[in-house]
């Protein structure tokens, strides 16, 4: 989309300011991201344009609510402990014609700029892991007593195991499906002969289950953790924040640290193609955890505590 078109949206949100520059940002894979550069009284700020891809979040009314919730939620939580906000999390701009959602022709949000930061898509140093850690561990500390059960289910069964072992199966089950993906199948036979071992099948719906039965606290969950949707401080590395806020939803404390490791923990990027480049590091998990439980060492339960080591397998297997 040309700089023009992007103008005339971005000047449906409410900033008193010209715009003087605009560019795409290459990060992410689902929604299409822009830089919006502002010349205002106080100097120039830097604002970020967003389409969301409503393919993939269809309700996203829904979405934007429950980011909203969460962030006002955080701000009057930390306003009430004399807490600075400034960069606690993500700030939304209001439409001009403010509308309830924030949102413009759709599709379209903007939100502040988060200044001095960078991120990564992947690290060697632990310091930085030991951060990633603290930032999903800093996020459910600031969310500790909202009301999950209110959040919208942005994408339903997004982290129910069971769900996603029953799809499984059904794809095994399809012969159809097995002879149109033969090679895909042939390549992922040992994969798929580890996953479907009925031992470790059988604990797929522990956390699922502690849920329903009420022996864990269904909490806000992030679900996206990944080492690439954390703010760090240019000049101390220091863990800011956590951004990309669209798949909020009630959930298990569990699922946010695990889906920091799955990114964390490897030695290469979230999208590697080589194979043989990703590899576990026992190193990088001991980081990542050790941070993650300095910011949660409060208000875990010793029920959720059991969740996050949780083994999958005998120990025959």
């Amino acid at each position: 989309m040309n700089k023009e078109k992007l103008k005339k949206i971005a000047s449906n949100f409410k900033i008193d300011g010209e715009i003087i520059d605009i560019k795409r940002c290459d990060s992410g894979h689902i929604n299409k991201t822009y830089a919006v550069k502002y010349k205002t009284n106080d100097g120039e700020k830097k604002y970020i344009l967003q389409y969301v891809n409503t393919n993939v979040f269809p309700n996203l009314p829904e979405l934007m609510t429950n980011i909203k919730n969460v962030t006002q939620y955080m701000i009057t939580k930390a306003k009430e402990k004399g807490e600075s906000t400034d960069r606690l999390t993500i700030t939304l701009i209001d439409t001009i014609d403010e509308n309830s959602y924030n949102i413009y022709n759709k599709n379209w949000r903007m939100e502040k700029f988060i200044d001095n930061t960078k991120t990564y898509l992947n690290t060697e140093d632990m310091n930085i892991l030991q951060e990633a850690g603290r930032a999903a561990g800093r996020f459910q500390k600031n969310l500790d007593g909202f009301p999950a059960e209110e959040l919208y289910e942005i994408i339903p069964k997004f982290h129910y195991t069971p769900n996603r072992v029953e799809q499984l199966r059904d794809a095994l089950s399809d012969e159809s499906n097995l002879k149109e993906r033969k090679e895909r199948f042939e390549m992922a036979k040992d994969v798929i002969k580890f996953v479907i071992d009925e031992k470790r099948l059988n604990k797929t719906n522990i956390i699922t289950e502690k849920l329903e039965n009420k022996e864990i606290p269904l909490r806000v969950t992030h679900n996206d953790t990944k080492l690439s949707n954390i703010l760090f401080d240019k000049d101390t590395d220091k863990a800011v924040c956590l951004i990309d806020l669209d798949t909020v939803m009630p959930g298990a404390l569990a699922y946010d640290f695990g889906e920091g490791l799955r990114t964390g923990i490897t030695t290469a990027k979230e999208d590697e193609q080589d194979l043989s480049k990703i590899k576990v590091d026992i190193n990088r998990f001991e980081s990542y955890t050790k941070g993650f439980l300095s910011e949660i060492k409060d208000i875990i339960t010793e029920e959720e505590l059991k969740t996050l080591p949780l083994r999958s397998m005998d120990d025959d297997l």
